[in-house]
């Protein structure tokens, strides 16, 4: 098997704007904002528009400080509960040859900047446990992390085998597996959501990895092994209810699966998929490819 190309089709891209707010609740209600002598409706509609409006109200103004906003007047405080979803593909990687803390060494930076996403992974070919964060600062020879997320593994860098992803890619292209390694694919997502009850991220496919007529088997198992021809996926979430993405190598299917939740509100926050893929000496060297596609929505 010489590569295997996974195109990922990202579906639900939203616009996220956070608001602190104040609210009244019981076990039967919750009541967001209030309104002081003020009657009748205040909104207007039409096919084309929405319009919230007032009169004889309050200017609306914001005060700030380092570790607060305050928005005040009249409907200052309505907003629409929204999502937002960021897909992040293993791109150009790296050798690197240390971890400590949020901080990764290696021989060369170039290339690197603050705010890029990467992920760190310790014994590719074989154990690969995975890290993902975002850059914070680059210097000569070493880059640091805002954290680090990982699914309760931290990776431990010794420079054998270990590796930076910079998280930019298009489509993945997984590396090629052998009779004793496997191949190995990252993808990794950051949800904020302005909802109290959280989210849930899914994925589906297109159907099994294939050219042509010959395809690759689905993990059975729960786990990929070399010298086998599956192919699976296990999440960096460990508290998953609605599959067993949380616990083992697991197949993609044609029906979404969950593969990260939350049940609150969320503000960046991080996960990602590690997909293995093994081979035999049956598997016929071709390019196999598939579509996957990712799914944010809110818990409502």
């Amino acid at each position: 098997m010489a590569k295997h190309a996974v195109t990922f089709a990202l579906v639900g891209i939203f616009v996220y704007a956070q608001l602190a707010h104040g609210a009244m609740s019981s076990t039967n209600y919750e009541i967001r904002w209030d309104t002081v002598s003020t009657g009748g409706s205040d909104t207007s509609s039409s096919a084309s528009y929405l319009l919230r409006d007032t009169t004889s109200g309050t200017a609306g103004a914001t005060g700030s400080s380092a570790n607060y906003q305050v928005a005040d007047g009249y409907r200052v405080g309505i907003f629409d509960r929204v999502i937002s979803f960021d897909l992040y593909i293993q791109g150009n990687t790296r050798e690197i040859t240390g971890f400590a803390g949020t901080t990764v060494t290696m021989g060369s930076t170039a290339g690197l900047a603050a705010n890029d996403y990467v992920a760190i992974v310790e014994d590719r070919t074989t154990g690969q446990v995975v890290g993902f964060g975002r850059i914070s600062s680059v210097a000569i020879g070493s880059i640091s992390l805002d954290r680090l997320t990982t699914d309760g593994r931290t990776p431990t860098i010794d420079g054998s085998d270990d590796y930076l992803y910079v998280m930019n890619g298009s489509s993945l292209t997984m590396t090629s597996p052998s009779a004793n390694d496997l191949g190995f694919g990252l993808a990794a997502f950051e949800v904020t959501v302005d909802n109290d009850s959280g989210y849930t991220v899914q994925v589906y496919e297109d159907g099994d990895l294939r050219n042509g007529n010959e395809t690759v088997a689905d993990v059975a198992d729960g786990s990929v092994a070399a010298g086998s021809e599956e192919f699976g996926a296990r999440s960096s979430d460990t508290t998953l209810a609605g599959s067993t993405f949380d616990t083992q190598d697991s197949a993609i299917s044609g029906t979404a699966q969950d593969i990260a939740t939350s049940s609150t509100f969320a503000f960046g926050e991080r996960n990602f998929l590690r997909f293995r893929l093994s081979a035999n000496t049956g598997t016929t060297a071709l390019v196999y490819a598939n579509t996957m596609t990712f799914i944010a929505s809110g818990n409502f």
